[in-house]
């Protein structure tokens, strides 16, 4: 079987489409593994995304390519958390807004319309896997953009709230650059520029 250049016929690498798409590879891979954006696999087991297919995806995620005013909404019950990470997020000229718990989350879903949520998984009531789970099934939000977050990091805690829908699940304390390229790579660009 002679090979074939997937380049060729108008496929893409998980990089190029994550710079396409101002997320990180890591990201792609995620929706490709949860099928929400098809791929083809190569003989040597890598993924190859048609051009047509990432524009499909993207359009139905409302240009998820745009962060320049994203609306992310920060959950965490730490309340100086969530205020530091909303401080510093607003310097990327997000828009942001927190909740304290995953009822309060509920009610700012519906009112604030974030893009991408800011997750922690560990909080009273209703906590973030359940959060997540309950943003996915409903037909009006489970396009949003989950990125959780949790002081208890665990191969089982991340692999959870990715089967329940995140694309990534960030350590506390937070790394400002993680975070960043989690949200988008234009942005950590923009925060490592001169």
């Amino acid at each position: 079987m002679n090979k074939v250049d997937l380049r060729d016929k108008g496929y893409l690498t998980p990089q190029q489409v994550a710079d396409k798409l101002l997320v990180s590879p890591i990201t792609v891979r995620g929706w490709a593994l949860r099928g929400l954006l098809k791929a083809e696999v190569t003989p040597g087991g890598h993924r190859r995304f048609l051009a047509a297919e990432v524009e499909r995806f993207a359009a139905e995620r409302h240009n998820i390519a745009d962060h320049s005013q994203s609306r992310v909404l920060i959950v965490d019950d730490n309340q100086s958390l969530a205020r530091y990470l909303q401080d510093f997020l607003s310097t990327h000229n997000l828009i942001t807004e927190t909740a304290f718990d995953g009822f309060d989350a509920g009610w700012k879903i519906q009112s604030f319309h974030p893009e991408i949520l800011l997750l922690d998984l560990m909080m009273p009531r209703l906590n973030g896997f359940d959060v997540c789970r309950q943003i996915k099934e409903n037909p009006d939000t489970h396009a949003m953009r989950i990125i959780a977050m949790t002081g208890y990091p665990s191969p089982s805690n991340e692999s959870r709230v990715i089967n329940e829908g995140a694309e990534c699940c960030l350590n506390k304390p937070i790394d400002e650059l993680a975070l960043l390229e989690a949200i988008g790579t234009s942005l950590l660009t923009q925060h490592l520029a001169p």
